[in-house]
């Protein structure tokens, strides 16, 4: 879940280089910037499931 929001985070972003990516990516998942929407349907194996 933690991967799916980064990407989700950064998919419209446009970087000028991919150290400004990967600068972005180190503070979203190394240093806590990411906020996740737990209460989101989520595929399990195919099949919705609701994360609480």
């Amino acid at each position: 879940l933690v991967w799916h929001s980064a990407k989700e985070y950064i998919s419209h972003r446009l970087f000028k280089s991919v150290e400004e990516l990967k600068n972005l990516l180190n503070r979203l998942l190394n240093q806590g910037e990411l906020i996740i929407r737990w209460g989101r349907k989520i595929k399990n194996k195919g099949n919705a499931a609701i994360a609480n």
